[in-house]
């Protein structure tokens, strides 16, 4: 009696992919997370509806030079995200490399700029409840733009002193979708800090 094999040794170990189980960890955390900035994002709001003077009048005019540099910077750095992911499916190390290190670049350099830019933002977090909900929303945004970068930097240097497996490729792959996910989750809340002082308030 024969007995029919198959052989199963050609398919990968660790899929770059959807099929993988770190994919859909990497998914629900991003939920999670997600839902968190929609109930502060719901905060902001509901406190926009329900008082005259929205934001406060003693609320200062915010420059918008630098924080919309800092979005416009933000926004770019998908491209290089993009690149790493396309290149993590190709299997093309080197331009791995090049994307999540120009991440790497863009990351510290937008947390350089926004460091500074609440330096110098004219309020504290206990001034009042715009100041609180604007320091918790940067400070929230600030902790995942540290972690995204500094996660994305230790596999750029992971990937010069090793080789590119293929459960590596999948951890940039992850991290390209976490690196989105922080650029969209800043563009509401840039509207709301920085754009919405300069708007007509209610009552005025």
């Amino acid at each position: 009696m024969t007995q029919r094999v198959l052989d199963v040794s050609a398919l990968p170990h660790v899929p770059a992919d959807s099929r993988a189980l770190i994919w859909w960890g990497n998914l629900g955390m991003m939920a999670i997370e997600g839902t968190m900035f929609a109930m502060t994002l719901a905060t902001f709001l509901y406190f926009r509806v329900s008082n005259l003077d929205w934001p406060p009048a003693t609320v200062p005019k915010p420059d918008l030079t630098w924080p919309t540099i800092n979005l416009i910077l933000l926004i770019l750095s998908a491209i290089p995200a993009v690149l790493a992911d396309r290149a993590a499916v190709r299997d093309d190390h080197a331009m791995v490399r090049l994307g999540i290190a120009l991440c790497v670049v863009v990351g510290i350099v937008f947390l350089a700029i926004r460091t500074v830019n609440m330096m110098n933002i004219g309020y504290k977090w206990s001034d009042h409840a715009f100041g609180s909900i604007v320091w918790v929303v940067v400070g929230l945004h600030t902790f995942h733009t540290i972690a995204a970068t500094g996660e994305t930097g230790i596999l750029f240097i992971h990937s010069l002193v090793r080789p590119l497996t293929r459960k590596r490729l999948l951890d940039v792959r992850c991290g390209a979708v976490y690196w989105y996910f922080l650029v969209i989750t800043w563009i509401p809340f840039y509207f709301l800090i920085y754009i919405q002082p300069w708007m007509h308030r209610k009552g005025m």
